[in-house]
């Protein structure tokens, strides 16, 4: 498995390579399988944030509607 900064270099290395009529679908295919593999560790760590505030007391819990 790939962490999010590996396949966050995968996903723009397709931005800089030739992409030609016979491998462009491939390529494109490749290029959304990653973006939602990203995704995927995106939510998953944002999950695991919210259960981890969720398991601390109140008082630890930064609260981000409060201003300054």
């Amino acid at each position: 498995m790939f962490t999010q900064e590996e396949i966050a270099v995968l996903r723009n290395s397709l931005n800089v390579i030739e992409i030609k009529g016979d491998n462009a679908q491939f390529l494109a295919s490749l290029q959304i399988k990653l973006e939602k593999e990203y995704q995927k560790i995106e939510e998953e760590k944002i999950k695991l944030q919210k259960e981890k505030e969720s398991s601390l007391p109140k008082e630890f819990v930064k609260n981000s509607s409060k201003k300054p």
